[in-house]
């Protein structure tokens, strides 16, 4: 770890597994931690309290003025409740580096409180696995505090994105990417099931060698544009796909939901057409019809 002169004094808010990363990093880079705030008092706070020497409280007060820096790493939905106890004791121009995975609306609600006291909200998304890489995991970073937060984290070994948007932004993206890995682990999980019941399981991964090949971004607007044609005749594949599943024991709890994607395009007008349009066009279809399905609902 690489000693900063960007953060001397920075405060430790939770003690769970991303807070004891986090804080073993800022003591490696010469940050003293002089608090950390936690809901109750518990062995392994304690533990943590003392490896860092930090003080264990309960709640903020006025010698939280004299901070740089506080970090966050508590659960989403603690995370503006945190905040709103902890931001009116800090000094104005105070790094506020927001680790929880918390609503973007939420951390767009921090960030206005934090303008009120003249604080540097950084929303801080992380984009991989603390306990394989600890404090290097690479994150995203958005708020008028993100470059503060990246310099200083870049400087411990993590990569950093800067994103250009506002506080909210690095969760809102988190979130995307995590509606793309969750949807793809739960689909995947469903298939590899059925190929090892088929005994077809490494011949499934030569078959999907080509996805491989062709680049996620390809693929996905080439769904996209494709589907808007071929989407009903898909759906007639799904539903072989369900049956072979139920044929071999396995319950299609993703598979229904693909099958209901496919089902609503069959069922409206508007989702067929007879010629595929390019990708901004196609995408535009989706979310006017959208659009209309929630104004009726």
């Amino acid at each position: 770890m690489t000693t900063s002169p960007l953060l001397r004094r920075v405060a430790l808010i939770g003690a769970g597994e991303v807070a004891r990363f986090y804080g073993a990093a800022l003591k490696s880079a010469g940050v003293q931690v002089p608090f950390i705030l936690v809901r109750r008092e518990s062995a392994p706070a304690s533990e943590l309290a003392q490896q860092l020497g930090a003080q264990l409280c309960l709640q903020a007060d006025a010698c939280w003025q004299d901070l740089d820096g506080v970090l966050s790493a508590v659960t989403g939905t603690q995370a503006e409740v945190v905040a709103k106890a902890v931001m009116p004791h800090l000094s104005s121009g105070t790094l506020y580096m927001d680790l929880c995975t918390a609503e973007p609306q939420d951390m767009e609600s921090m960030d206005a409180l934090a303008q009120q006291h003249g604080i540097e909200l950084a929303d801080l998304a992380i984009m991989g696995s603390v306990p394989s890489t600890g404090a290097q995991t690479a994150l995203l970073a958005a708020g008028q505090g993100a470059g503060r937060a990246a310099a200083f984290w870049q400087a411990q070994g993590a990569p950093v994105r800067i994103l250009p948007g506002k506080a909210g932004d690095a969760m809102r993206l988190k979130l995307l990417r995590s509606l793309m890995t969750k949807g793809l682990e739960a689909l995947g999980i469903e298939n590899l099931m059925l190929a090892e019941r088929m005994g077809l399981r490494a011949e499934l991964y030569e078959v999907l060698e080509d996805l491989n090949q062709r680049g996620l971004q390809d693929f996905m607007e080439s769904c996209l544009r494709s589907h808007l044609v071929h989407g009903v005749r898909r759906r007639d594949e799904v539903l072989q796909v369900r049956r072979q599943l139920e044929l071999a024991g396995i319950a299609p709890r993703v598979t229904n939901g693909v099958l209901d994607f496919f089902e609503h395009t069959a069922q409206t007008a508007p989702l067929q057409r007879s010629q595929a349009v390019g990708t901004q066009e196609s995408l535009e279809v989706f979310l006017e019809e959208a659009r209309l399905s929630s104004s009726r609902s």
